[in-house]
């Protein structure tokens, strides 16, 4: 229902920010018109269903089917030949496939540009170029963050919102919130230039085994320059510390990914970039959003893969907690001290473990013996 939500926030949360940021633009933002003139942010994505996972693949279709019949989401079932600049190997081929109107893309650090020229407009805003080293607490509230050069910030009130890390500065601070740990799930995307086979619609298979998949994405630079760039993603790593390079193994599944079930010519591509990301994974795997027991301290982690796209609906929530004003009380579910979430059994949730490795080695070239497997 979030998720949903957020969807239908974005358009003018969009449009918002481009007002906002006035003649501040970035230049790969300078003639933008929003959603409606297409540019960094467009919408239309196929998912089709191959044989390149197991079976798991076919269950996680037929349950985005039924989410969009839930959510009265438009969709149109249609043939994977009709989809434009699908060209996989012929033993990778999809069998099935759906267009989603309403699922969008953006590119990310053009975002990320734009939300900064608008804070660099505000005269109430700072912007201070260092780590938070740690919290200085006093009794039930947070006094002070000591940055990595020894200077010392103060407010009245505190948001916690560095991602994968947050567990790490907590326990630097000596701050005992009883928090769940946060770890890194460390994720590789790649960038590449498509200048014979460029993408006009995202193209990706449902979520497989351990939560990846493999995703297409048009990646939209600047308004002059030829819309050729496509993202590739991604792969995801649970870790309890983090890791700052890319491994070989996650670029080489990614690229001989979209080579064999995407489309093959793209072996003539260039390489522009490889992106190294950690996604706030918490014990649960839910969010940690809102107060904490410390009065002046507000968390907002453990997203997952979730928190760009749930930003604009998180933000407003956030405001609301900060401003002592009421949130839906269901935010209740994801307070940052309480219990981990177990909505499985345990028995459940070992035959869905199991059953989601299979299908990642299946992903990964598995090929069992015909004898007594």
């Amino acid at each position: 229902e979030l998720s949903h939500l957020a969807s239908r926030m974005w358009p003018k949360f969009e449009r918002e920010i481009i007002d906002a940021a006035g003649d501040a633009l970035p230049a790969g933002c300078a003639k933008c018109q929003g959603c409606s003139g297409g540019g960094c942010f467009d919408s239309g994505t196929y998912i089709v269903n191959n044989a390149a996972a197991d079976d798991l693949d076919d269950e996680n279709f037929e349950a985005i089917i039924k989410a969009l019949e839930d959510f009265n989401e438009p969709f149109l079932h249609v043939s994977p030949r009709d989809i434009p600049n699908y060209m996989p190997e012929q033993r990778f081929r999809a069998t099935r496939a759906i267009y989603l109107h309403n699922e969008g893309w953006f590119n990310p650090r053009l975002m990320l540009e734009k939300l900064e020229a608008v804070l660099r407009r505000s005269a109430r805003v700072q912007f201070v170029d260092q780590n938070a080293r740690h919290l200085v607490s006093s009794g039930s509230e947070i006094a002070a963050v000591v940055t990595e050069d020894g200077a010392e910030l103060t407010g009245d009130k505190y948001l916690l919102a560095n991602g994968a890390s947050a567990t790490d500065l907590l326990a630097a601070s000596g701050v005992a919130l009883g928090m769940q740990r946060v770890f890194y799930g460390v994720g590789v995307s790649i960038e590449i230039r498509s200048p014979d086979f460029p993408h006009s619609k995202c193209i990706r298979t449902p979520n497989r085994g351990l939560a990846c998949g493999l995703y297409t994405v048009p990646y939209f630079i600047a308004p002059d320059m030829p819309h050729d760039h496509i993202l590739i993603g991604a792969s995801n790593l649970i870790s309890p510390s983090p890791i700052h390079h890319a491994r070989v193994g996650s670029t080489e599944a990614l690229l001989k990914g979209a080579m064999e079930q995407i489309n093959s010519n793209f072996y003539r591509a260039d390489l522009v970039r490889v992106n190294l990301g950690w996604r706030p994974t918490s014990q649960d795997t839910y969010p940690l959003l809102g107060q904490t027991s410390l009065h002046n301290l507000v968390i907002a982690t453990g997203t997952k893969r979730d928190g760009f796209h749930l930003s604009p609906l998180i933000s407003q929530m956030l405001c609301a907690v900060l401003h002592d004003e009421s949130v839906d009380e269901r935010f209740a579910w994801f307070a940052p001290e309480r219990k981990a979430l177990r909505p499985l059994k345990r028995e459940v949730a070992i035959s869905k473990a199991v059953r989601h490795l299979m299908s990642a080695a299946y992903q990964h070239g598995f090929n069992p013996a015909k004898s007594r497997m």
